[in-house]
């Protein structure tokens, strides 16, 4: 998923009546042509969460800002889920004061409205609709999760949402029963675009419910808004109980530590559809359902069926009359234990498009209409907040088959189509984002690979928001371009793997991917901070946006071993897992990781990159040395990063680092046009009368135990006067772009 930057990120899942008690604040406005602005001072408490709507009888397509005392625009909307061509914010302001709330018209409209100032979030709940819980929870480093418990009768249609308040938190829900179990888990809303949660379940039985928030890491901090309502107009999800068929099998057992799965064998024949639903019971038991083939190959898999719950199902038909065997597993990123029910039945094919189309899940406001190009459908609306236009969706649908060419080009396999030859894509207001890719459908093997079988392909569906309102400095034509190609390139991906181990390759890709397709259109280099700005993180980590702004990764290995190096890596991907997806490809062109990740680092010091001029920082310096005596490095290391130091020496001296094996000291010198970069291992001399600059750059050679898994080292490094001579530069950069870090950039405003 791309987004785009503000202060605040703004959104609403849906929208309709607000359920919340709190008086409405309720001020009329006008937008003409002499007047195109209508502005409204609000005093406001810091922290307070505010619903900030307009509302007009003839429509009048609105765009609603909320600027600071300095100014400084803090949130935007134009179109909001279910508003038309209204526009709401949900905000909270920074601190107290009196914030400014402008009106105007898209497209210079004008036009009567009201706007419409409420205590509280809008989550799309019905006038009938009964809040039981509406609080602001922190989670943070003692508290990961946190609970909100609650009373339901028999039938209650209970809504549970999330909004997170600390802009960027990406969060989850459980709904637990009187027992404990958990009967529903969302991470986020079936609305699409954001990273709120969203449960939607009719209780079974009566008695106290706890609603438990998380954030998907399980490590990020922040506040969050938890709200628990009975809306009995709500729409239950779909109801898999009510299919009908003919049951031929049912089963119950227990998945735990000693059983993590059971296999059961099913006879069909050829053109029959087969069912099979999966319940978990008691415990916190996360059902997953495979089928394999004949020949013992996965041809099914589902982890999460769509309803709010973690159960699952398959509806598959069949193409050869043989024993199919059905693996009930859990879900191999967890441990979860619990009883669970398995049912299979025979019935109609239908059911194979209807559980499709409900794994798609993507609604536009008004009526359907769609653009065809010669490999997308683009499908879009003219009315309601996802309203754009047939001109727009043509450009969309035109940006994504030019980039499907190119990623062609470069090498890159088809990705998998839906069952009319197409890839889909929707036009809709996306809640802040740009974009994103998701995947639907796991068909294992991609055939436009007739040489590989993959283990985990999928068919996927792209989003781009309507209009990019508030989500970036560029043109929409800009964005769609950049949007297009990282999100088409994110298809491509799931069409060799979509459950890949090294999740870092996903995004990192992906931005690469920007600036070999669409020239200055990219907006990549605008990721460059998060990871130039903590250059001591561990690699593989996609904490803080170091995945996408660690494409500098992928262009240095390609500078080494070409283009054709990262398609390399995603073609392991389809039969590999985790770190050895690259190092298999390195050491197959003689490389290796570490010296990858090394070269990439002193890259990034050296700025030899062709996009260099229009990074937006240099790397952090962790301090200076130049005085003889020990001094210690800034904090800790952790597996294959960096720390950074100049070097501010009279005469030659002695480096070396002690009370950790896995250091090794780097010399980055500039000297004829040249940065020359001299490996002194854990010791050597540095001589500054070589070079016009020097620092020194201590890396942690350590590689992840898994990707991700990062832990910190720490190290001091000794400082004496006097050593030997200098080795030989270990290899070359260019230094056509530096500069000296921290002394002369010309942009160091972070993202």
């Amino acid at each position: 998923m791309r987004y785009g930057f503000l202060p605040l990120i703004l959104a609403c899942a849906t929208a309709s009546a607000m359920a919340q008690t709190a008086a409405e604040d309720v001020r009329p406005g006008t937008v003409s042509e002499d007047q195109p602005s209508a502005d409204f001072q609000i005093d406001l408490t810091g922290g307070q969460l505010v619903t900030l709507t307009t509302r007009s009888d003839t429509n009048f397509d609105t765009v609603l800002r909320v600027t600071g005392a300095d100014g400084r625009t803090l949130a935007e909307n134009d179109d909001y889920s279910g508003g038309g061509l209204q526009s709401q914010i949900i905000f909270q302001p920074p601190q107290p004061g009196i914030y400014t709330a402008s009106v105007t018209g898209y497209g210079g409209a004008s036009g009567a409205f009201e706007l419409v100032v409420s205590e509280g979030v809008d989550f799309g709940l019905s006038d009938a609709a009964e809040i039981r819980v509406q609080d602001v929870v922190t989670l943070d480093n003692a508290n990961p999760t946190r609970s909100v418990s609650a009373d339901f009768a028999e039938g209650d249609i209970i809504v549970a949402n999330t909004y997170a308040v600390s802009p960027g938190l990406d969060t989850t829900l459980e709904l637990r029963s009187p027992s404990g179990s958990i009967i529903a888990q969302n991470d986020d809303s079936r609305a699409g675009g954001t990273l709120n949660s969203q449960i939607i379940l009719q209780i079974a039985a009566a008695g106290r419910y706890d609603i438990v928030v998380g954030s998907y890491s399980g490590t990020e901090t922040g506040d969050v808004l938890v709200s628990v309502a009975i809306d009995p107009n709500a729409e239950i999800p779909y109801d898999f109980t009510a299919i009908e068929g003919t049951e031929i099998a049912r089963h119950s057992g227990v998945i735990d530590d000693n059983q993590p799965s059971r296999e059961y064998p099913v006879a069909l024949e050829d053109g029959q559809t087969l069912l099979v639903l999966a319940d978990s019971l008691s415990g916190d038991l996360d059902p997953v359902l495979r089928v394999l083939g004949p020949d013992g190959e996965p041809v099914s898999l589902n982890d999460d069926r769509g309803d709010g719950s973690l159960n699952s199902a398959i509806a598959l038909t069949v193409d050869e009359t043989a024993e199919y065997t059905v693996v009930m597993e859990r879900y191999r990123g967890g441990n979860s234990t619990g009883e669970y029910s398995l049912v299979m039945s025979l019935v109609d094919a239908g059911i194979v498009d209807e559980l499709r189309a409900l794994r798609e899940n993507i609604s536009l406001s008004g009526e359907r209409l769609s653009i065809r190009t010669d490999d997308f459908v683009v499908y879009y609306t003219l009315e309601g907040s996802d309203a754009s236009s047939e001109a727009y969706a043509r450009e969309v649908g035109a940006a994504l088959q030019e980039n499907l060419d190119a990623q062609r080009t470069l090498g890159f396999a088809e990705p998998i189509r839906d069952e009319e030859g197409l890839y889909r894509a929707y036009v809709s207001e996306v809640g802040g984002a740009l974009g994103f890719a998701r995947p639907v459908e796991t068909v294992f093997d991609n055939p436009y690979t007739p040489s590989v079988r993959e283990e985990a392909a999928s068919r996927a569906v792209f989003v781009i928001d309507n209009d990019f309102v508030g989500l970036g400095d560029a043109s929409p034509s800009s964005l769609i371009r950049a949007t297009a190609t990282h999100e088409l390139n994110h298809i491509v991906q799931y069409g060799y793997d979509s459950v890949e181990e090294l999740n870092w390759l996903y995004e990192s890709t992906a931005s690469w991917i920007e600036t070999v397709t669409v020239g200055e259109d990219q907006d990549a280099t605008d990721y460059v901070s998060a990871d130039f700005a903590r250059p001591g993180r561990c690699w593989s980590t996609s904490g803080e946006g170091l995945d996408y702004g660690q494409w500098t990764l992928l262009q240095s290995i390609a500078d080494s071993h070409g283009n054709g190096m990262i398609v390399r890596f995603w073609e392991n991907a389809a039969h590999m897992d985790g770190l050895e997806v690259m190092n298999a490809a390195l050491r197959d062109d003689g490389s290796h990781l570490v010296e990858a990740i090394t070269r990439w680092r002193a890259r990034n010091y050296a700025l030899d990159y062709d996009l260099a001029p229009v990074f937006n920082r240099t790397v952090e310096i962790s301090g200076t040395l130049g005085t003889s005596g020990r001094t210690s490095g800034k904090g800790s290391v952790e597996e294959l990063g960096v720390n950074y130091f100049a070097l501010d020496l009279d005469g030659p001296a002695t480096l070396s680092v002690s009370r950790a094996d896995n250091i090794e000291l780097f010399v980055l010198g500039q000297r004829g046009g040249e940065i020359q970069v001299i490996s002194l291992g854990q010791s050597g001399t540095v001589d500054p009368a070589e070079w016009e600059h020097a620092g020194l750059m201590v890396l942690n050679t350590s590689i992840p135990s898994a990707p991700g898994e990062c832990r910190g080292q720490r190290y001091q490094l000794d400082l004496s006067d006097g050593g030997d001579d200098m080795p030989e530069a270990a290899f070359r950069l260019s230094d056509r772009h530096f500069i000296i870090p921290g002394e002369d950039e010309a942009d160091t405003g972070e993202e």
